[in-house]
């Protein structure tokens, strides 16, 4: 989520290093495998990405003044999604894919303890 705020204000290196710590805690507290490690390293990449193309606009600039061809950069908005899980994250909410299976066993269980607390 740092990372995020330093890439909308264009401030790349500071985005890059929070991200950096990010997939350190990812890949050491989940694994390599885990999707937060790989989506973490996609964004690694992306925001290398925009570093380069950043330094090359600014070379661009240096070297060419006012005439300097520039391409505009690209900031992708964060889908609602992801802001949902980040603020979940930041307050502690985590949600648990349960499967058929595993609400079906929950039910069983809900209505066994019942059944005897009635009884």
């Amino acid at each position: 989520l740092v990372a995020r705020v330093y890439e909308s204000k264009a401030e790349f290196r500071s985005a890059l290093q929070h991200e950096k710590e990010g997939y350190t805690i990812y890949k050491n507290q989940l694994g390599e495998h885990h999707e937060k490690t790989k989506e973490s390293s996609e964004y690694l990449k992306y925001l290398t990405q925009q570093a380069v193309a950043l330094q090359r606009t600014m070379n661009e600039i240096y070297k060419n003044g006012s005439n300097a061809n520039i391409m505009p950069l690209k900031f992708t908005a964060p889908s609602m999604a992801s802001i949902l899980e980040q603020l979940n994250i930041i307050n502690g909410i985590l949600f648990i894919p349960l499967s058929q299976k595993d609400l079906e066993n929950l039910k069983a269980e809900v209505q066994r303890r019942q059944q005897l607390q009635e009884s």
